[in-house]
């Protein structure tokens, strides 16, 4: 039978928004708010939260969560995520950005029931339809979708560029989902210069010949990487409450 984990990577050394796990919405750490709407999904078999700083641990550990401690040396989440999945036997991996407090519960349990079928040359991950702000923001990714919604490309950068004509634009979700084995072939490729340079680790997979299959689904969804990400969250729990 599939053992589904969650590994949830969060770090302290975000350059744009510096300590954003521990920044507090709603007097609930970031990281919890993320944490806590995994769990509540009842999408995973396993959720925890790997981390290289013990006071992200703690935040987690006193709301009753598991928390895996891992190296410091890590150049993306992804090789954080396979150091914590590898001590917890799951035979498929989902990984959750530690900054996307907001996925829709149902989304994570239909994204779980696909990745059951992805195969170990393959990632799965989430798009949506882009917006004209979205297309020029580089702190939003865009994606190209071939046939059967497999990734092409994905950038910071307005794509496609749109001679004429019309054309889709979609942005990426900060969720992946992997075989144990498609996150360790993963893991085993060095950076390649597309990584690098658009910082996107999702790249790492297309330069070396794996594929990803993206799912399509419309959502609001906040992906905290600036200060003004975060004030929209604030807002936005103010008038919600917590959860998700």
């Amino acid at each position: 039978m599939p053992l589904v984990v969650c590994v949830i990577p969060a770090r302290m050394g975000s350059t744009r928004l510096p300590g954003k796990p521990l920044e507090l919405i709603a007097g609930v750490p970031l990281i919890v708010w993320v944490y806590r709407n995994a769990v509540a999904s009842e999408a995973f078999d396993v959720v925890c939260v790997a981390t290289d700083d013990r006071r992200i641990a703690q935040a987690v550990e006193a709301e009753g969560g598991r928390a895996e401690m891992t190296s410091a040396a890590h150049l993306c989440g992804t090789d954080r995520v396979f150091e914590a999945a590898s001590r917890l036997a799951g035979t498929h991996i989902v990984n959750i950005q530690g900054d996307e407090p907001r996925i829709p519960r149902d989304l994570l349990r239909s994204f779980t029931e696909e990745l059951v079928s992805l195969d170990d040359n393959s990632l799965l991950t989430i798009v949506s339809h882009a917006t004209i702000e979205d297309t020029s923001d580089p702190n939003t990714v865009k994606a190209v979708l071939g046939n059967e919604n497999q990734a092409l490309y994905f950038s910071r950068a307005p794509i496609p560029y749109v001679r004429e004509g019309t054309a889709i634009c979609y942005k990426h979700c900060g969720i992946y989902g992997y075989t144990a084995e498609s996150l360790r072939r993963f893991c085993g490729f060095s950076q390649g210069i597309l990584e690098q340079v658009e910082r996107l680790e999702q790249l790492r997979a297309l330069e070396n010949g794996m594929k990803i299959r993206c799912q399509i689904h419309d959502f609001e969804s906040i992906g905290i990487d600036t200060p003004g990400d975060l004030e929209r969250f604030r807002q936005w729990a103010a008038r919600n409450g917590y959860g998700c």
